[in-house]
């Protein structure tokens, strides 16, 4: 009898183990299931999407003014008045006698020049200034006018671009930071030829400079979209008393004598000559003020 009750126990195990891998495949077959199904379901989403995309293109086209346009760049900044040659040719749907087209620019008008079924022009445009033009048709008194691409932060085509960060950790005692160890690490990028030519980290305290150190850029690359990699020691320490902000930055001047200013550390004492450990989010590599011979292009909100 035990003989056979221990081949049943052997058969509901290999029943048992059966059933688990059976269990285990269909698991995985509605696993599959599910995939597909979630697969299907946002192919079927983009699907609709692309056919509004493609319903709303053919509305706009319906609904514009032109048959077609074109905005061309320069590739050449004009170093004295920082302004780059932009290209407009603009093809109306319609034409008559009489007809004409200006480009909208901020407050200014520029007036196209008629070439066979186009109408052309170039102008100079401020690469600080929202470029947002717009097309406008005169015809017999009636004016109608319609908005072009529009271009954010137009000097990214010619501007260097800087990233940074410290590296290392600070600790406050007796009055004052200390940063042994530390370093900077800068990433600069030359753009359409620009490229630094001076570079220094500026500490300041209070709106007062304590001590500026120059940077050793003659190994910085002169290739066009080349990203250079800098480093620079940062002092031993610092002395910060109550109500005192030490900000460190890096002051670099690019070929066109435009300046920017990095901030990469900022350390504060309060009131009670306690350490501030609340920082504000640029204050550690995420902004940029650009100015030239003292004129502001762009600052930056330093609020917290």
């Amino acid at each position: 009898m035990k003989k056979y009750s221990n081949y049943i126990i052997i058969a509901l195990i290999i029943v048992n183990v059966f059933s688990i891998f059976k269990i285990s495949s269909l698991e995985r077959t509605m696993d599959n299931y599910y995939l597909q199904i979630v697969s299907g379901i946002n192919r079927n989403n983009s699907e609709i999407s692309n056919i509004y995309s493609n319903i709303n293109s053919i509305l706009d086209k319906q609904s514009s003014l032109l048959d077609s346009y074109k905005i061309e760049f320069g590739e050449s900044l004009n170093e004295e008045s920082l302004t780059v040659p932009v290209r407009f040719t603009v093809v109306p749907k319609e034409y008559s006698e009489g007809l004409t087209v200006n480009i909208q620019l901020n407050d200014e008008s520029f007036t196209l020049i008629k070439k066979g079924t186009s109408f052309e022009a170039t102008i100079n445009a401020d690469i600080f200034e929202t470029f947002q033009p717009k097309v406008v048709i005169s015809q017999d008194g009636i004016q109608k006018t319609e908005s072009l691409e529009e271009y954010y932060d137009l000097y990214n085509k010619f501007l260097l671009r800087v990233e940074g960060y410290h590296i290392g950790s600070a600790q406050y005692s007796n009055g004052r930071y200390i940063y042994k160890g530390g370093r900077f690490e800068f990433r600069i990028t030359n753009i359409n030829d620009n490229m630094p030519e001076k570079m220094s980290i500026v500490y300041d305290i209070n709106g007062s400079i304590l001590r500026e150190d120059e940077v050793n850029i003659s190994q910085i690359d002169d290739e066009d979209e080349t990203t250079n990699y800098i480093y620079q020691d940062i002092i031993d320490e610092v002395k910060l008393g109550a109500n005192e902000v030490l900000m460190v930055y890096a002051n670099i001047q690019d070929k066109y004598g435009i300046n920017y200013k990095y901030i990469v550390l900022r350390d504060e004492v309060d009131a009670n000559g306690e350490p501030v450990f609340r920082r504000p989010e640029w204050s550690s590599g995420s902004i940029l003020e650009i100015t030239r011979n003292g004129k502001a292009f762009n600052v930056p909100d330093y609020r917290y």
